[in-house]
Protein backbone atom coordinates (compact mmCIF):
# COMPACT_ATOMS: atom_id res chain seq x y z
CA UNK A 1 0.00 0.00 0.00
CA UNK A 2 2.57 2.07 0.80
CA UNK A 3 4.44 1.00 -2.76
CA UNK A 4 1.73 2.15 -4.31
CA UNK A 5 1.59 5.48 -2.90
CA UNK A 6 5.30 6.25 -3.24
CA UNK A 7 4.82 4.91 -7.21
CA UNK A 8 1.73 7.23 -7.42
CA UNK A 9 3.78 10.32 -5.64
CA UNK A 10 6.98 9.75 -7.88
CA UNK A 11 4.44 9.68 -10.95
CA UNK A 12 2.93 12.82 -10.08
CA UNK A 13 5.88 15.05 -9.36
CA UNK A 14 6.82 13.67 -12.80
CA UNK A 15 3.45 14.80 -14.12
CA UNK A 16 4.16 18.13 -12.23
CA UNK A 17 7.61 18.72 -13.07
CA UNK A 18 7.16 17.81 -16.88
CA UNK A 19 4.20 20.25 -16.87
CA UNK A 20 6.32 22.72 -15.51
CA UNK A 21 8.58 22.16 -17.93
CA UNK A 22 6.58 22.73 -20.48
CA UNK A 23 4.90 25.51 -19.02
CA UNK A 24 7.99 27.35 -18.33
CA UNK A 25 9.57 26.61 -22.59
CA UNK A 26 5.98 27.85 -24.32
CA UNK A 27 6.03 31.32 -21.63
CA UNK A 28 10.33 31.41 -22.43
CA UNK A 29 8.98 31.03 -26.66
CA UNK A 30 6.42 33.73 -25.63
CA UNK A 31 8.58 36.10 -24.14
CA UNK A 32 10.94 35.49 -26.69
CA UNK A 33 8.45 36.00 -29.65
CA UNK A 34 7.28 39.11 -27.68
CA UNK A 35 10.54 40.75 -27.23
CA UNK A 36 11.09 39.55 -30.69
CA UNK A 37 7.52 41.60 -32.13
CA UNK A 38 8.46 44.54 -29.79
CA UNK A 39 11.82 44.67 -31.69
CA UNK A 40 10.84 44.56 -34.58
CA UNK A 41 8.11 47.46 -33.59
CA UNK A 42 10.37 49.39 -32.09
CA UNK A 43 13.16 49.54 -34.90
CA UNK A 44 12.37 52.05 -36.84
CA UNK A 45 11.32 51.50 -40.76
CA UNK A 46 14.23 52.82 -42.89
CA UNK A 47 12.34 55.54 -45.11
CA UNK A 48 12.08 54.59 -48.67
CA UNK A 49 14.89 56.02 -50.86
CA UNK A 50 13.23 57.78 -53.22
CA UNK A 51 13.55 56.91 -57.02
CA UNK A 52 16.80 58.82 -58.75
CA UNK A 53 15.99 61.17 -60.40
CA UNK A 54 15.53 60.74 -64.53
CA UNK A 55 18.35 62.08 -65.86
CA UNK A 56 17.26 65.16 -68.34
CA UNK A 57 17.49 64.27 -71.45
CA UNK A 58 20.20 65.98 -74.04
CA UNK A 59 18.55 69.18 -75.66
CA UNK A 60 17.16 68.36 -78.79
CA UNK A 61 19.15 69.36 -81.97
CA UNK A 62 17.48 71.65 -83.78
CA UNK A 63 17.28 70.21 -87.25
CA UNK A 64 18.00 72.57 -89.84
CA UNK A 65 15.32 73.16 -92.37
CA UNK A 66 16.03 71.76 -95.45
CA UNK A 67 18.14 74.13 -97.91
CA UNK A 68 15.36 74.46 -101.02
CA UNK A 69 17.04 73.67 -104.28
CA UNK A 70 17.94 76.28 -106.04
CA UNK A 71 15.83 77.25 -109.19
CA UNK A 72 16.95 75.92 -112.47
CA UNK A 73 18.23 78.92 -114.21
CA UNK A 74 16.66 78.31 -117.86
CA UNK A 75 19.59 78.25 -120.60
CA UNK A 76 19.88 82.18 -121.83
CA UNK A 77 18.24 81.81 -124.92
CA UNK A 78 19.95 82.30 -128.06
CA UNK A 79 20.96 85.86 -129.36
CA UNK A 80 22.00 86.40 -132.61
CA UNK A 81 25.02 84.52 -133.95
CA UNK A 82 27.89 86.83 -134.28
CA UNK A 83 27.76 89.16 -136.32
CA UNK A 84 29.40 87.92 -140.23
CA UNK A 85 32.41 89.12 -140.89
CA UNK A 86 32.59 92.15 -143.47
CA UNK A 87 32.92 90.79 -146.91
CA UNK A 88 36.47 91.65 -148.00
CA UNK A 89 35.92 95.06 -150.41
CA UNK A 90 36.00 94.42 -153.62
CA UNK A 91 39.38 95.87 -155.43
CA UNK A 92 38.53 99.84 -156.86
CA UNK A 93 39.03 99.45 -160.30
CA UNK A 94 41.51 101.85 -162.12
CA UNK A 95 43.36 102.21 -165.74
CA UNK A 96 46.71 102.64 -164.90
CA UNK A 97 47.51 102.59 -168.46
CA UNK A 98 45.59 105.87 -168.37
CA UNK A 99 47.76 107.32 -165.95
CA UNK A 100 51.39 106.95 -167.15
CA UNK A 101 53.13 110.04 -167.37
CA UNK A 102 55.39 111.95 -169.54
CA UNK A 103 58.81 113.88 -169.07
CA UNK A 104 60.44 116.25 -171.33
CA UNK A 105 63.84 115.14 -173.15
CA UNK A 106 66.72 114.33 -170.58
CA UNK A 107 64.76 115.55 -167.31
CA UNK A 108 63.32 113.38 -164.52
CA UNK A 109 61.10 116.17 -163.02
CA UNK A 110 57.58 116.34 -162.67
CA UNK A 111 55.13 118.25 -164.88
CA UNK A 112 51.97 119.44 -163.41
CA UNK A 113 50.00 116.58 -165.76
CA UNK A 114 52.05 113.76 -163.83
CA UNK A 115 51.88 115.20 -160.65
CA UNK A 116 47.69 115.22 -161.07
CA UNK A 117 48.25 111.68 -162.31
CA UNK A 118 50.19 110.86 -159.57
CA UNK A 119 47.69 112.43 -157.15
CA UNK A 120 44.87 110.19 -158.54
CA UNK A 121 47.26 107.37 -158.24
CA UNK A 122 47.93 108.31 -154.80
CA UNK A 123 44.12 108.40 -153.65
CA UNK A 124 43.45 105.16 -155.40
CA UNK A 125 45.79 103.38 -152.93
CA UNK A 126 44.76 104.64 -149.97
CA UNK A 127 41.26 103.68 -150.62
CA UNK A 128 42.85 100.16 -151.61
CA UNK A 129 45.16 99.68 -148.76
CA UNK A 130 46.01 96.16 -150.40
CA UNK A 131 47.29 97.55 -153.46
CA UNK A 132 50.98 97.47 -154.22
CA UNK A 133 52.28 99.13 -157.85
CA UNK A 134 55.38 98.77 -159.50
CA UNK A 135 56.69 101.89 -161.35
CA UNK A 136 59.23 101.33 -165.02
CA UNK A 137 60.81 103.99 -166.11
CA UNK A 138 61.57 104.04 -169.88
CA UNK A 139 63.43 106.51 -172.11
CA UNK A 140 64.08 107.44 -175.87
CA UNK A 141 66.99 105.70 -177.53
CA UNK A 142 69.00 108.95 -177.41
CA UNK A 143 72.27 108.65 -175.31
CA UNK A 144 73.65 105.94 -174.41
CA UNK A 145 72.11 102.60 -173.32
CA UNK A 146 73.70 102.69 -169.55
CA UNK A 147 73.15 107.14 -169.36
CA UNK A 148 69.57 105.95 -170.14
CA UNK A 149 69.14 103.01 -167.48
CA UNK A 150 70.46 105.39 -164.64
CA UNK A 151 67.94 108.22 -165.79
CA UNK A 152 64.69 105.92 -166.62
CA UNK A 153 65.61 105.09 -162.57
CA UNK A 154 65.53 108.98 -161.67
CA UNK A 155 62.36 109.01 -163.63
CA UNK A 156 60.34 106.13 -161.47
CA UNK A 157 62.23 107.00 -158.28
CA UNK A 158 61.06 110.53 -158.43
CA UNK A 159 57.54 109.34 -159.12
CA UNK A 160 57.35 107.13 -155.95
CA UNK A 161 59.10 109.50 -153.81
CA UNK A 162 55.97 112.39 -154.63
CA UNK A 163 53.64 109.24 -154.21
CA UNK A 164 55.33 108.87 -150.78
CA UNK A 165 54.35 112.77 -150.00
CA UNK A 166 50.84 111.87 -150.70
CA UNK A 167 50.93 108.92 -147.69
CA UNK A 168 51.61 105.51 -149.66
CA UNK A 169 53.84 103.35 -147.72
CA UNK A 170 57.14 102.76 -149.58
CA UNK A 171 56.38 99.31 -149.24
CA UNK A 172 53.80 99.28 -151.50
CA UNK A 173 55.85 100.84 -154.42
CA UNK A 174 58.56 99.24 -156.45
CA UNK A 175 60.27 100.45 -159.03
CA UNK A 176 62.59 99.31 -162.01
CA UNK A 177 64.13 100.84 -165.29
CA UNK A 178 64.55 99.77 -168.46
CA UNK A 179 66.09 102.91 -170.44
CA UNK A 180 65.51 102.97 -174.25
CA UNK A 181 64.69 98.95 -173.90
CA UNK A 182 61.08 98.81 -174.22
CA UNK A 183 59.90 101.65 -176.26
CA UNK A 184 55.78 102.10 -176.50
CA UNK A 185 56.23 103.15 -180.12
CA UNK A 186 59.35 103.03 -182.70
CA UNK A 187 61.53 106.12 -182.21
CA UNK A 188 61.49 107.36 -185.38
CA UNK A 189 61.28 110.97 -184.79
CA UNK A 190 61.13 113.67 -182.04
CA UNK A 191 56.63 113.18 -181.87
CA UNK A 192 57.47 109.38 -181.38
CA UNK A 193 60.20 109.87 -178.68
CA UNK A 194 58.32 111.70 -176.59
CA UNK A 195 55.50 108.91 -175.49
CA UNK A 196 58.54 106.64 -174.72
CA UNK A 197 60.04 109.19 -172.13
CA UNK A 198 57.64 108.02 -169.59
CA UNK A 199 56.75 105.95 -166.33
CA UNK A 200 54.44 103.45 -166.51
CA UNK A 201 52.22 101.60 -162.96
CA UNK A 202 51.71 98.18 -163.09
CA UNK A 203 49.82 96.31 -160.35
CA UNK A 204 51.59 93.90 -158.38
CA UNK A 205 50.23 90.79 -156.32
Amino acid sequence: MLRKSLVGLVVLIAVVSMAFIVGGCSKKQMVAEEAAGKSLAAAPVPAAVPPPAPVPAPPAVPVPAPVPAPAAVPPPAAGPGPAPAPAPQAEESIDLAGLRIFFAFDDHSLSTKARENLEKLGGWMNRNSQGKIQIEGHTCDIGTAEYNLALGERRANNAKMYLERLGISPNRVSTISYGEERPRIPNQDESNRSQNRRDEFLKMK
